[in-house]
């Protein structure tokens, strides 16, 4: 006598895992797409490194390079950086201007954006075939030491948000050996992580912001002191 399932168990059968389906896969999607940007993070981070690596072999040490004034920061990224990637394209962008096609980049806080000036006068480094767009920029009158590069690890079609499709790193000429780190770094994971007001650019929704930093920029920090992962207290 042969023994079969019947159609009505069959039909539960398929009820119950469709269910385990729906329950697990948004979860193992968020993970892949964690996976993703965290090893992105750090790609950028080593490519960054290594153009700087490439220009202090022809320029010396970067504590003796032309910074210029706050206005011709192109001409810095133009001299230091553009050369030593293989086919870039680049131009100078407005603030709130989509430069090559690239979503403004928004503070973690917003779940949707709001009014807000997204602050990025900035010039643009694009990379054919890369997946990454470098936008850099300065604040402070005509002169700083600090210059700040947005890293476009994702580029959504409309928004792109700090902490999750764009990463902030700097770099300060006056460091005792100048490279591209994320900003935050030597500060504690607590810090990284707190939503106090006094924090400006904290990985946190919370966190304080100025018209410098923005609630998610220490986010590549906290990626890198993570051993380039992002943990499940990361506010994703």
């Amino acid at each position: 006598m042969k023994r079969a399932f019947t159609l009505a168990e069959v039909l539960i059968t398929l009820s119950i895992i469709g269910i385990v389906a729906a329950m697990t896969l948004p979860m193992l999607i968020v993970n892949y797409q964690k996976k993703v940007v965290a090893t992105n993070v750090k790609k950028a981070y080593t490519e960054l490194n290594q153009i700087i690596q490439f220009a202090v072999s022809d320029y010396g040490d970067p504590s003796g390079w032309s910074y210029y004034e706050q206005n011709n920061l192109g001409k810095w990224v133009e001299t230091y950086i553009v050369p030593y990637i293989n086919g870039a394209k680049f131009s100078t962008c407005s603030i709130n201007q989509r430069c090559f096609g690239l979503a403004l980049p928004f503070p973690l806080k917003f779940t949707k954006p709001g009014s807000v000036n997204t602050q990025i006068g900035h010039f643009v480094v694009l990379k054919k075939g890369s997946p990454f767009a470098y936008a850099f920029l300065r604040y402070g009158g005509t002169y700083e030491s600090v210059t700040r590069v947005k890293v476009y690890v994702n580029n959504p079609k409309k928004y792109a948000f700090v902490g999750k499709d764009v990463f902030t790193f700097i770099f300060d000429k006056n460091d005792s050996s100048p490279k591209f780190k994320p900003y935050g770094l030597g500060t504690s994971r607590e810090d990284l992580l707190a939503p106090r007001a006094m924090w400006a650019g904290a990985c946190n929704k919370d966190a304080g912001g100025s018209g410098y930093w923005s609630p998610g920029d220490a986010c590549s920090a906290l990626i890198m002191l993570d051993g380039w992962e992002i943990k499940d207290d990361y506010p994703w």
